[in-house]
């Protein structure tokens, strides 16, 4: 095994169990800021080190982006995240599944155009924004797991993640867009 593929495997370990998966589970905005966004990471990165490329057309990728998107989608549901946090068996398949959609982005991304491309992270981060929105106005608890002050602080702090997160895929949009002087490759 290679020096990545142990750090990587080190690393999915060390967030998916005790001490740091229970910390992380304990509070909705580790869970949401910093849990689940590492896992779909580490899903991008497990392709390049499996070496594994989509063997198919941009059909097959299309696939792809709504499969990792949905998976991403299912997590964001509140009665998903009561489960994954109460039922260790559900918390393990959100590990699973969050990895296999970072997989599924990191695979079906590259072989779709730059349009695309770009709509899929504008999406996912008006996707993220919608979720904050919710949690930081809504007045009663939708999560039974998580207090009320928990939510909103998670509501708020996902707001400004995909503030900063749009900022980033804009900027990385247009020089795109500059270096290829075309929005398909």
């Amino acid at each position: 095994m290679s020096k990545l593929a142990s750090l990587w495997l080190a690393l999915t370990l060390a967030i998916s169990i005790p001490p740091l998966d229970p910390y992380l589970d304990g509070d909705m905005t580790r869970l949401m800021l910093i849990q689940v966004p590492t896992l779909i990471l580490l899903g991008v990165l497990l392709g390049p080190l499996m070496g594994v490329k989509f063997p198919m057309g941009q059909n097959f990728a299309f696939a792809g982006l709504i499969l990792g998107l949905g998976l991403v989608m299912f997590w964001m549901i509140p009665r998903s995240l009561d489960l994954a946090v109460v039922d260790s068996r559900i918390d393990a398949l959100m590990h699973l599944t969050l990895l296999a959609a970072g997989l599924m982005l990191r695979l079906s991304l590259p072989c779709l155009p730059l349009l695309i491309q770009m709509a899929a992270g504008i999406y996912a981060t008006a996707m993220a924004a919608s979720l904050g929105v919710i949690l930081n106005q809504t007045k009663e608890r939708i999560c039974a797991t998580f207090t009320l002050e928990q939510q909103q602080a998670a509501g708020s702090a996902i707001l400004w993640a995909c503030g900063l997160l749009l900022s980033i895929h804009l900027v990385w949009s247009l020089s795109r867009l500059v270096q290829t002087g075309t929005m398909d490759e």
